[in-house]
């Protein structure tokens, strides 16, 4: 009998200790997943801040994108509608309809002027419909008016720009490689 409860008190001595072996074990590994945790916490912040940086980065580039899109429009108009004005024809006013930052559509604007005859008026809206950049063009008002002894018509015309095909587009590279 004494030799069992000696047997029984070193087996329970030895569960106690390997528990407690088992308990420091347990602790080394709370520690080290507690820095662990700690150290990804920072780098999930990190790697939260720089996906909020690129999302910030993305609509700056965005918005440069939309206004590098519309910087040649009115270089085109301009170039398109003096290309079109017939002899006998003179413009006092080309203007915008829409505001030029609206995504909405098309930008649309007006041509005021004069023409010394029906047919030069005619033939500018038939030039203009057959540019690549103007469309839906439309005679909004026309008057016969004297100016310097002269009868002259004033009109109005309302059109849109349109982005034509890239191959109505004629570039010209500024280097020439050879």
């Amino acid at each position: 009998m004494g030799a069992g409860a000696l047997l029984l008190m070193l087996l329970v001595g030895f569960g106690i200790w390997r528990m407690g072996q088992k308990r420091l074990e347990l602790e080394a590994r709370v520690q080290t997943e507690v820095a662990d945790s700690t150290r990804f916490a920072t780098t999930i912040e990190l790697i939260q801040a720089l996906r909020t940086r690129q999302d910030t980065i993305q609509q700056k580039i965005g918005v440069i994108r939309e206004v590098d899109q519309r910087r040649y429009v009115w270089p085109h108009l301009l170039d398109e509608i003096s290309a079109a004005v017939p002899a006998f024809t003179w413009l006092t006013q080309i203007a915008s309809t829409v505001a030029e930052d609206s995504t909405a559509g098309p930008l649309a604007f007006t041509i005021q002027g004069s023409a010394g005859s029906t047919q030069a008026l005619t033939r500018f809206m038939k030039n203009l419909e057959g540019s690549p950049f103007v469309r839906d063009v439309t005679l909004v008002t026309s008057e016969q008016a004297e100016e310097a002894g002269r009868a002259v018509h004033r009109f109005t015309l309302e059109a849109r720009y349109e982005t034509p095909d890239t191959a109505a587009i004629q570039t010209i590279p500024i280097i020439t490689v050879e």
